[in-house]
């Protein structure tokens, strides 16, 4: 298993190197990407995601004008974040200034301090643009961002969702290659309250795995991006079977860890359980409270809540028995597309 996990790593799984990390300054040149359901119009190359063809009337338009220090008559969320009426002006030291206005548009100023460098690192600067900025963005469009993993099974799409180190990544990448499901997304993902049913919009197909996760399933970190806030985590881009297109959104499920000596157990959840673990599953809940009334999030999360399944997962930790750990998770999904 582990030879070819190292194999397709290296010929589907990964950006080259020079584009992930390499010098790709912004030029009026213009580069046309799909994300979250979005058309966005960028003068910064972003390998990340999947070209399209240019369009006319893009939904998105991300810019390099340069953004003055503080946002006009905005006030202090967090030391990073200052928020107005529909913009938001998001700092992150040493590598950019993200400006994102109505829903619309990202102006990022890359004229960071960065000691003896002037300008951060390109593949740093993609990093909070497509998370952050984007993620508030979408908030602006009065969508529903989700903080998760998701995966194509053979019951449907199922989300995995759950506190910072509940595992989101680890479970989708072992599943897309164990079971050969096809990724949807990791990290972040969208849902449109317009639309009829609960379709799920991918964002950019970027595990952020520890190395005992890689170690696991036999992915070198030779080449790979390690993460700006924890230096024993790394960026995979996972393009081989990656899905860019909406898929009904089926199940969500919240992943615990187990206690010692207890075994993994799959629990079906309902009515309020069931609305937290949509409401706890929002990206960034802290800009989505800013540009959406409160009344809103909780009409959609309950009406969300009411069209998928919810489950609540707990696990042990152990990745030497992760395949016998999953076995409830399997049994349902199984079970499901029966």
């Amino acid at each position: 298993m582990a030879e070819r996990h190292a194999t397709d790593t290296a010929d589907d799984s990964l950006l080259d190197h020079k584009e992930r990390r390499g010098n790709l300054p912004a030029t009026e040149q213009r580069y046309y990407y799909l994300t979250y359901g979005l058309k966005i119009c960028s003068t910064l190359e972003l390998p990340e995601l999947p070209e399209i063809e240019p369009c006319d009337q893009p939904d998105v338009f991300v810019t390099t004008p340069g953004v003055v220090d503080r946002l006009e008559d905005g006030a202090y969320l967090r030391n990073w974040l200052e928020v107005g009426d529909d913009r938001c002006q998001i700092t992150v030291e040493g590598i950019a200034r993200y400006r994102v206005e109505e829903g619309q548009r990202i102006l990022l100023d890359r004229r960071m301090s960065q000691g003896v460098d002037t300008v951060a690192n390109p593949g740093d600067v993609r990093l909070f643009l497509l998370g952050s900025a984007l993620g508030a963005l979408l908030h602006q469009r009065h969508w529903l961002p989700l903080h998760v993993s998701a995966l194509k099974t053979p019951a449907g799409a199922w989300a995995f969702t759950g506190h910072s180190g509940a595992g989101k990544s680890t479970m989708s990448a072992w599943l897309h290659y164990t079971q050969q499901w096809p990724l949807i997304t990791d990290d972040v993902a969208v849902i449109k309250p317009d639309e009829a049913e609960p379709l799920l919009h991918p964002g950019p197909a970027r595990a952020k795995l520890w190395r005992d996760a890689l170690t696991a399933l036999g992915i070198g970190t030779e080449g790979l991006v390690r993460d700006l806030m924890r230096a024993d985590k790394f960026h995979l881009m996972m393009n081989k079977g990656v899905r860019y297109d909406a898929h009904r959104l089926s199940a969500l499920v919240q992943l615990e860890r187990a206690d010692e000596g207890e075994e993994a157990t799959l629990e079906k959840l309902s009515g309020v359980e069931a609305f937290k673990t949509v409401m706890g599953a929002i990206y960034r809940p802290e800009l989505g409270s800013e540009f959406n009334t409160d009344e809103q999030l909780m009409r959609e999360c309950i009406r969300l809540a009411q069209q998928i399944r919810v489950y609540r997962f707990r696990r042990p930790w152990s990745l030497e028995d992760m395949d016998q750990n999953l076995k409830p998770l399997l049994d349902e999904i199984n079970g499901q597309s029966s």
